[in-house]
């Protein structure tokens, strides 16, 4: 697989001022997972693995809530923007930016999956209150 590809897969998500609902990291950072919003009962779960490096910024510093976790739909601000997908410069391995309004993801990982998944199958916090 190469960039191109891998950004067309991401462009048919059609994330642009979508809801982005979670992203999430398991596995000691080797695995981060982005749950983009498709319809009333699916999302799109873009898993990225074998990373070397995640780094994210958020709006902590002047949002009203303190914490996210308190938050509940209505109250969450993440909207998809802008990804793009190009070649690290670690060889083997793609950088991929991720705008969502509130918050920054910078990925760098060698590969990257995308399925659609029922909402019911995700675990995503702020429907379980």
């Amino acid at each position: 697989m190469n960039a191109q590809k891998i950004q067309r897969m991401i462009d048919e998500t059609e994330y642009w001022d979508v809801n982005i609902l979670d992203f999430q990291t398991a596995f000691f950072g080797d695995e981060a997972f982005l749950y983009i919003y498709n319809d009333a009962i699916s999302c799109w779960k873009v898993c990225f693995s074998s990373c070397y490096e995640v780094k994210y910024r958020t709006d902590a510093d002047r949002r009203k809530i303190p914490f996210v976790k308190n938050m509940r739909k209505p109250q969450l601000g993440y909207y998809g923007q802008d990804m793009t997908v190009t070649d690290a410069d670690v060889v083997g391995f793609y950088k991929i930016t991720v705008d969502m309004s509130i918050m920054n993801l910078e990925i760098i990982c060698k590969n990257v999956e995308i399925e659609k998944v029922k909402l019911s199958s995700v675990d995503l916090f702020w429907m379980n209150s």
